[in-house]
């Protein structure tokens, strides 16, 4: 379970490099290094970015900081689950919140939403393939990685 964890979590990590949209959406290639690599690394800056970001964005790239926290350790033979737990539940409770977010949006500019939890007219095969097409490789692995990593520590993985 060590193994799952440790992969789970270097899985996030590469999704802080990795595209999070997919082809569907053309020439909107964003990764969240795009927005990291961009910024000047003095103090006022790191300042700047911690006074004036929502908390929710800076949950979002502690989540990676605390994935490759985890790795690191895991690697020196120090994985804890409690740190698995608070890395993957962070990850799985902000997606949680973006979409609950991301409907509220969608119902504010008057988009019909289902009410109820049928697709509609659409199949699983055809819904999956409208993801694929939408969502990148890196929202991908930041969140599978996030969910097997919280059940990773929720189950347990013995000490060495």
């Amino acid at each position: 379970m060590r193994a799952l964890a440790t992969l789970a979590a270097a899985a996030m990590v590469l999704g802080l490099f990795l595209p999070w949209l997919g082809d569907a959406v053309p020439g909107a290639r964003f990764a969240p290094w795009d927005l990291l690599r961009h910024l000047d690394p003095d103090v006022d800056t790191v300042k700047r970015l911690l006074n004036d970001s929502p908390p929710a964005l800076l949950a979002f790239l502690a989540t990676f900081a605390l994935a490759a926290l985890f790795v690191l350790l895991s690697l020196a033979g120090f994985a804890s689950r409690l740190l698995a737990i608070v890395t993957g539940g962070l990850a799985v409770g902000l997606s949680v919140f973006a979409v609950l977010r991301l409907r509220d949006k969608l119902a504010e500019f008057g988009v019909p939403l289902p009410r109820d939890l049928s697709l509609g007219d659409l199949t699983q095969d055809q819904l999956t393939q409208i993801a694929g097409h939408v969502i990148g490789y890196g929202l991908w692995a930041w969140a599978g990685g996030a969910v097997l990593l919280l059940l990773a520590g929720l189950t347990g993985f013995p000490r060495r």
